[in-house]
């Protein structure tokens, strides 16, 4: 604006005072940062509590999962307490009152985390956090509280949650005594139950060169997963325009109508059995006769092939931590066992886990699963047929999403039979995860029918299941070896861990795998 002004004006000398102001003017600005505390509080009841005593030093019971903030945190209660490596080298006075501990662990966070600094120590939050035991008298007048005031700042915890080093928890190793918690006049202990309660008020400063803007308001970004993908419109091809198809499919007498060229873009395998001329009868005759799958198999297998997701959401959205696909508002749970729910029920005969809501609306929150579809349950048996299928027909996608899900469905019954699947279908990551599964549970799944399947159809894995239990047994004695030579017992090495419980040595191994029961 300055040079446009005195160019208009090239006979006159520029008025310097002006250009002066003009120039402060354009350099001159503000900017702002805020610094707010975002909420949240969780209630965790144990009950049983005479049962937990005697668990042992340093093993907590945890909470379940809870979010505040973006972050995922966990309470850790520890009823025999958790003491530090300089009081387990010393021994307890005979008629010691111990503690109770607890802490609040910080064990992930989701895509949009609040409150994150860079720090000189990494990646860090800063938050206030009360923890409460609660007098369930309902009087509320000898609550234990403790917790850090605010002149006395903020507590900071690292989000590294991998690194052995870093802070990742906050509490108090000398909460309350167990003679005052376990004493009935003071209502901290009714009916064999506690009540905990615990308060965080997380840091978050929002503006400035060093915080991105916070875009937790759903009014401040758009969620792109409501809008129809090319997957929605392709899949509109088999209804909308199924007149315009150019092959059939025919799977136990039932036809499929389809186009070629959508299902030779999407499989090689049907690239070959439609391509034209002498090679193949099925791209002469324009029909593909299948008699290696079935029918409610194939249907699912056409869904994909058209819409690159299953009827319940799983392949939409960016991948999750447990390897699922995010599904946005008005999509279905990428965790639902069935295409079609009607409420939330217990665990699925079949093992799938807890059922979730209707399979896939569309974005005007319709139900957009196809009416030949309703009443497929995408249960582990039909996931086991449709990894088959999807190796079989080279759907690496699909091959991938039906992995997902069968580690995620992983249990005594259905670990040996999903294991010998995985073998066979060159499902690589699924076998790993039921090989540590059936390592660690083995003297259950060995009860089972699917046991004995795996012993006939693929006794190679014996001797990868025996290295297997063997590699665990050696971490777990490596372990109590390092916490034996720093004087301290084997406790929770972080908020994420989890046990193997009671373990066989490789000895024990060997004489089961190669007894009658064995798989080889």
């Amino acid at each position: 604006q300055v040079h446009g002004r005195l160019s208009s004006r090239a006979g006159d000398a520029p008025n310097m005072a002006q250009l002066a102001q003009t120039t402060q003017a354009a350099l001159s600005g503000q900017s702002k940062t805020v610094t707010v505390t975002v909420m949240g509080e969780h209630e965790h009841v144990i009950s049983g509590y005479s049962l937990l005593k005697g668990i042992g030093d340093g093993e907590p019971i945890a909470s379940d999962r809870f979010t505040v903030g973006g972050h995922e945190w966990v309470l850790l209660f520890y009823p025999d307490g958790k003491r530090s490596i300089s009081e387990t080298q010393q021994a307890p006075p005979p008629n010691d009152d111990p503690y109770a501990a607890l802490f609040v662990a910080l064990i992930g966070e989701g895509p949009r985390p609040q409150g994150v600094v860079h720090s000189s120590s990494g990646r860090v939050v800063r938050a206030f956090h009360r923890f409460t035991l609660v007098d369930q008298t309902g009087t509320g007048n000898r609550d234990i509280t403790k917790g850090r005031q605010r002149d006395q700042g903020a507590v900071k915890i690292s989000c590294a949650r991998q690194d052995p080093n870093a802070r990742n928890c906050h509490g108090y190793r000398k909460f309350v005594r167990r003679s005052v918690l376990e004493n009935p006049q003071h209502g901290y202990l009714v009916d064999d139950t506690i009540v905990i309660r615990y308060e965080i008020e997380l840091v978050v400063t929002n503006g400035g060169a060093l915080h991105r803007i916070n875009k937790a308001n759903p009014l401040m970004s758009i969620d792109v997963s409501s809008f129809p993908t090319l997957g929605d419109e392709v899949r509109k091809l088999l209804t909308d325009d199924a007149d315009k198809t150019d092959c059939v499919f025919e799977v136990e007498g039932e036809k499929f109508p389809a186009h070629s060229l959508i299902m030779s873009a999407r499989s090689s395998a049907f690239r070959a059995m439609l391509r034209t001329g002498a090679e193949m009868r099925e791209g002469s005759e324009g029909v593909v006769r299948l008699s290696d799958i079935r029918s409610p198999v194939f249907k699912l297998l056409m869904h994909f092939i058209y819409s690159d997701e299953l009827p319940d959401g799983s392949g939409r959205g960016p991948v999750t931590d447990n390897g699922y696909r995010a599904s946005g508002p008005g999509r279905a749970n990428a965790h639902s066992g069935a295409l079609v729910s009607h409420g939330s029920g217990g665990r699925r005969a079949a093992g799938i886990g807890t059922e979730g809501e209707s399979g896939a609306p569309s974005a005007d929150g319709t139900n957009s699963t196809p009416p030949d579809l309703e009443g497929i349950d995408l249960d582990v048996a039909m996931t086991q047929h449709l990894l088959v299928a999807a190796d079989r027909y080279d759907l690496t996608r699909l091959r991938a999403i039906c992995e997902s899900r069968l580690c995620d469905m992983v249990d005594v019954e259905t670990a040996a039979t999903t294991l010998a699947l995985a073998e066979q279908n060159h499902a690589h990551a699924l076998k790993r995860a039921c090989l540590e599964y059936v390592a660690t549970h083995l003297a259950e799944v060995m009860q089972t029918d699917g046991y004995k399947h795996m012993e006939q159809s693929c006794p190679q894995l014996a001797s990868e299941l025996l290295r297997t239990v063997a590699m665990h047994t050696t971490q777990q004695q490596q372990a109590a070896a390092a916490a034996a030579a720093n004087g301290a017992p084997l406790a929770l090495g972080g908020a994420g861990d989890v046990g193997f419980g009671a373990q066989l040595s490789p000895t024990n191994a060997t004489n089961v795998l190669g007894g009658t029961q064995g798989l080889g």
